[in-house]
């Protein structure tokens, strides 16, 4: 038996677009039984079927007498009990880790830190993943599985290396996002103030709201202030297509939800971001506030988030740390190099947001 686990597992779950839903049904387990080795040529098939490419694979066994030095595998020992549903088993001879337990190797991988990791927790609990399609991702059917899901499994896994880091990303993670772009929204107003984000809350993304009509999606919601926006993307679609989203978007606002318009600019650039967010403090009807600190916090992260040249892949640098350092930081040519400056980000606004 062959136990798929860590990056090899991501990479299924992305490639697998629109049969996720299938692969997620089949029968799971928590026992990691005998596994083997395949010989080198029969395992690189074997993956190239399940449509995983990067080498080294990365392989769970269940004790080091399993492992053997090749140059084309990685090995992660798992000797402790697993929760009952960690294992999905793909075909009589594969196993390969499910997205809960996917997410926590993830984070004990030493090269991802809090923001890559939230990007990677709201791509599986949401309704997108992303592959090397024409549009960098493919929409899939239902989430691979939630927030609430990931954080139980870490409360069954209590000190395992990485669970740490795995729940102060989940802080940034949100259910039921449709694209990058709307995760990078949402982490931009929603994630906690220490990581740069607003700290609005609560939020919900593609919020259902009731209609005359039926039930209407918006973007990213604050159903406890009855405020509403709308990601119109950074070439918005046909003019057919804007003319069916304006009025999708007018029976929202005739139930009593007001709606903001976001573009792509208004995230890029600092003068747009910021009369953003005076347009929805003053839609929600609270003050603006900040600390000394704040701004660069803030740009960092919409540095972390925001694509240079493209919105494809929502600008999360997966595969790193952000800054060339290393260390999730950016120098002043950094920042000035992926974001617009076109004037200082809340040049005379007193105060900070007063929501937590």
């Amino acid at each position: 038996m062959t136990c798929l686990c860590n990056t090899t597992a991501l990479e299924i779950y992305r490639t697998s677009g629109r049969l996720l839903p299938q692969l997620l049904e089949r029968p799971r387990t928590g026992k990691l039984e005998d596994t083997r080795l395949p010989d080198r040529d029969s395992l690189a098939h074997e993956l190239r079927l399940l449509g995983a490419k990067s080498r080294p694979y990365r392989l769970m066994v269940g004790s080091k007498a399993s492992t053997h030095h090749r140059d084309d595998v990685r090995f992660r020992v798992c000797s402790a009990a697993l929760p009952p549903n960690a294992l999905i088993r793909i075909s009589d001879r594969t196993l390969i880790t499910g997205p809960e337990l996917t997410f926590l190797q993830l984070a004990a991988n030493d090269d991802l830190d809090e923001v890559s990791l939230g990007l990677i927790a709201c791509e599986l609990c949401g309704t997108y993943v992303l592959d090397t399609s024409w549009d960098g991702l493919t929409n899939t059917d239902k989430p691979l599985t939630s927030v609430a899901r990931i954080g139980s499994f870490l409360d069954q896994m209590p000190g395992t290396r990485g669970c740490r880091l795995a729940r102060r990303a989940l802080e940034l993670a949100f259910d039921n996002s449709n694209s990058p772009m709307e995760s990078a929204l949402a982490m931009l107003l929603c994630a906690p103030r220490r990581y740069g984000g607003m700290g609005i809350a609560p939020a919900r993304l593609n919020h259902p709201v009731r209609t005359a009509d039926g039930t209407r999606y918006v973007d990213l919601a604050f159903p406890k202030h009855k405020v509403g926006l709308e990601y119109k993307g950074k070439e918005y679609h046909s003019i057919e297509a804007s003319e069916r989203d304006d009025r999708r978007q007018n029976k929202v606002v005739g139930s009593g939800m007001t709606i903001l318009n976001v573009w792509h600019e208004d995230l890029k650039s600092r003068h747009l971001f910021d009369q953003l967010l005076r347009d929805l403090h003053r839609a929600m009807g609270i003050r603006l506030r900040r600390k000394d600190d704040f701004l660069y916090r803030q740009d960092v992260l919409r540095a972390r988030l925001m694509p240079k040249g493209s919105e494809r892949n929502g600008g999360s640098p997966y595969g790193k740390r952000a800054g060339s350092s290393g260390n999730g930081t950016f120098s002043e040519d950094e920042l000035t190099d992926r974001i617009d400056d076109d004037q200082p980000l809340f040049d005379d606004l007193p105060h900070e947001s007063e929501t937590s």
